[in-house]
């Protein structure tokens, strides 16, 4: 089928057609034509009030649930809830079960049957079992096809262990992916540690706890060399640190959750479990400061931090819930609707599509004539709300249940799978 997109901003700065208004033909999944005006009688239109045109989003460190828990997600669960969010490729973390740490688990994720055209890339484990005590095979790993190592939002507490990790996976020629947290110093925490902890009789999360293990990294990393990213970095000392650090080695990288960027404790006052996640919300000033470490260059990329849940652990007390939220579906509008104030579009959709692929060394898609069509295609000024009904994703773990945006994701271009998406 023929797909016309009518009057469509691109922005791609590796595009000739960066920040041009152009009308862009799809046909059997490749780009046809790129022009000031096009028409083709047999082809669906595509249009919107504002339509922008960018590279699909790609998403590092997504949870996903298939194998071993399908009740949460599934492949094709997980895919639709990505492409109705404008993502074309997603980078999953290996904590499913079986954990993603043989060449047969890589092969089941990376080939797939029902991942609806979105590319998938997967994440091996750091450590067997993602237990934090022996490295996996690197090597097969990588040359399965794994992109990165990683345990997922799981620190690796052992010293010795992250210093090996670092060492093997820069031989096997990818980078470590890291969330910093000290488990001595936040265990058990709910939230993060202020005056809203303390008012709500909430244990808290010191700012500390991702500080130190942060710093220790990167004392390893300077021992060791080898390629790290801080993955969920949520402190405005984290970022700090961060640009000190990345002053003096290149080797240095680190991502935030989308959600950090929009929500602070405060936003924790009536206890909405679906705002309980992983890394903890943190105050006003640490949300400011990592916007301005994504618009100087400290953080490299944005990402969904999605991970489904189903309702017997989180439909809870907030003490009792787990932490966690989908994402994928959100991650965009609600970035643009709530940075309008802060962030320049550009910065929002580099940190989305061009960076992700550049951390993990993969190729980054063009926008000419006589390619695959890789494209995110989204309204700046289209109302719709985000309910359970029209959500793709199995799980519906999301603070944005029933809430309002004005940019939506109107289709998503994944070479010959293409998805006209329409909010119920």
């Amino acid at each position: 089928m023929n797909y016309l997109v009518k009057g469509a901003t691109i922005l791609h700065p590796g595009s000739i057609y960066h920040q041009q208004q152009k009308d862009i033909l799809v046909s059997d999944g490749v780009i046809q034509k790129i022009a000031d005006s096009l028409d083709e009688s047999n082809a669906h239109v595509i249009s919107g009030i504002k339509l922008y045109c960018s590279i699909g989003l790609l998403d590092i460190g997504t949870h996903g649930g298939e194998p071993g828990y399908e009740h949460r997600e599934t492949m094709d669960t997980l895919t639709q809830a990505a492409l109705a969010g404008g993502y074309t490729a997603l980078a999953i973390f290996p904590n499913q079960k079986p954990v993603t740490q043989s060449k047969a688990d890589v092969s089941f994720l990376k080939i797939h049957s029902h991942s609806n055209g979105v590319q998938i890339y997967p994440i091996a484990a750091l450590s067997k079992d993602n237990k934090g005590q022996d490295i996996t095979e690197y090597y097969d790993l990588v040359a399965a096809g794994a992109v990165a190592i990683s345990d997922g939002l799981i620190a690796v507490q052992d010293t010795g262990l992250i210093g090996r990790a670092l060492q093997y996976a820069a031989t096997a020629g990818v980078s470590v992916i890291h969330h910093p947290d000290d488990s001595y110093l936040s265990h058990d925490g709910e939230m993060h540690e202020g005056v809203m902890s303390t008012s709500l009789g909430l244990k808290g999360v010191p700012d500390i706890a991702e500080l130190q293990m942060l710093q220790r990294d990167l004392l390893v990393l300077e021992y060791h060399n080898g390629d790290i990213i801080e993955h969920c970095i949520s402190a405005a000392r984290s970022v700090a640190t961060l640009e000190k650090a990345k002053s003096k080695h290149q080797n240095v990288h680190a991502t935030v959750s989308y959600m950090n960027l929009l929500f602070t404790d405060e936003d924790l006052s009536d206890f909405d479990s679906n705002l309980k996640v992983l890394p903890v919300l943190r105050s006003e000033n640490d949300r400011l400061a990592l916007i301005q470490g994504l618009k100087s260059g400290i953080i490299d990329a944005i990402v969904s931090n999605h991970k489904p849940l189903d309702e017997e652990v989180k439909n809870l007390e907030f003490t009792y819930a787990h932490a966690g939220a989908i994402g994928l579906e959100t991650c965009l509008p609600a970035l643009i609707d709530g940075l309008r104030d802060h962030m320049e579009l550009e910065t929002v959709l580099a940190k989305l599509t061009s960076n992700p692929r550049t951390l993990l060394n993969l190729p980054i898609p063009a926008i000419v004539e006589g390619v695959k069509a890789d494209l995110c295609i989204f309204d700046l000024e289209s109302d719709w709300v985000y309910s359970s009904k029209s959500s793709k994703s199995m799980s519906h773990n999301s603070p944005f249940i029933g809430k309002s945006f004005k940019t939506k994701v109107v289709a998503t271009f994944a070479g010959g799978d293409v998805y006209v998406i329409g909010a119920e």
